[in-house]
């Protein structure tokens, strides 16, 4: 079937901007989706902006939003922050898909080696890019990710930890924020549409199940956002039960593994 039947979603670049400078080599592109967070967006575009890493392409995706001024705020930002990135990017969906698809959308866009993923609601540290970026080249790995900081509504320490597989397999503690391998994420076949959430959960899922691996940097880089209007508040958690069943049933093996491994299980 093609994948440009009338029936299938499209999406537009809606403004771009790139430099004339030779593609750094060090490239990192950071993927940035949208849904009705006019509120928060300029926040995070500048956090971004503001990275000591200074090899930086800005791919922004909007998943259709109708609410707000969302994509004129963008573009206004663009206009005016472009020159920061080596390419800048904001491509709009022509009806709303979903985190999995605006993700992968904003991944068939980047040019860098390594891909940083963030929702517009949240933040990123000064330090982040460059850290997380630095580590997967120290060690080989195929990901990056980092602790993060909860803050708005509530505010704590998150749970992040050494990569562990099977640990990993019984729950995720992963955030979405994470420097990734574009060829891993291609490996993978991207982000798959789960409904209710944890998209992000079964794609670290189906990274392990790839055997890939991927490194935990012990700092503070990240911020999550806790608001009432986040998606995961609003569905994940109603449907937690029902969404780990899902999660068992696309990766037996390794859930089943997991579930060997634990203490409970043994005893």
């Amino acid at each position: 079937m093609s994948l440009n039947a009338p029936w299938m979603a499209t999406a537009r670049v809606a403004c771009t901007f790139r430099s004339r400078r030779r593609k750094p080599a060090d490239l990192i592109s950071v993927c940035l989706t949208n849904y009705n967070y006019s509120c928060y967006i300029l926040e995070a575009l500048d956090s971004i902006a503001a990275q000591t890493h200074a090899p930086l392409e800005l791919v922004v995706v909007d998943d259709h939003s109708r609410k707000d001024d969302s994509v004129a705020l963008i573009t206004a930002w663009m206009e005016e922050n472009h020159k920061r990135f080596w390419h800048a990017t904001l491509v709009v969906h022509a009806r709303n898909q979903g985190p999995s698809a605006a993700r992968n959308t904003a991944f068939s866009h980047a040019g860098g080696t390594f891909v940083f993923v963030m929702d517009a609601d949240n933040t990123v540290y000064p330090r982040a890019l460059g850290r997380l970026h630095e580590a997967a080249l120290d060690g080989g790995f195929d990901a990056t990710y980092s602790q993060i900081e909860f803050f708005g509504l509530e505010q704590r320490i998150g749970s992040a930890d050494i990569w562990d597989p099977m640990q990993m397999a019984r729950e995720n503690y992963v955030d979405v924020m994470a420097l990734i391998r574009r060829q891993a994420w291609m490996d993978v076949d991207g982000y798959s549409h789960i409904d209710e959430g944890w998209e992000d959960y079964d794609f670290w899922l189906k990274f392990m199940d790839h055997g890939f691996e991927a490194g935990y940097v012990p700092e503070i880089l990240c911020r999550y956002r806790m608001h009432g209007d986040s998606r995961t508040t609003n569905d994940a958690w109603a449907a937690h039960e029902r969404l780990r069943a899902i999660m068992a049933f696309r990766h037996p093996e390794l859930t089943a593994r997991a579930r060997m491994a634990s203490p409970v299980a043994k005893a």
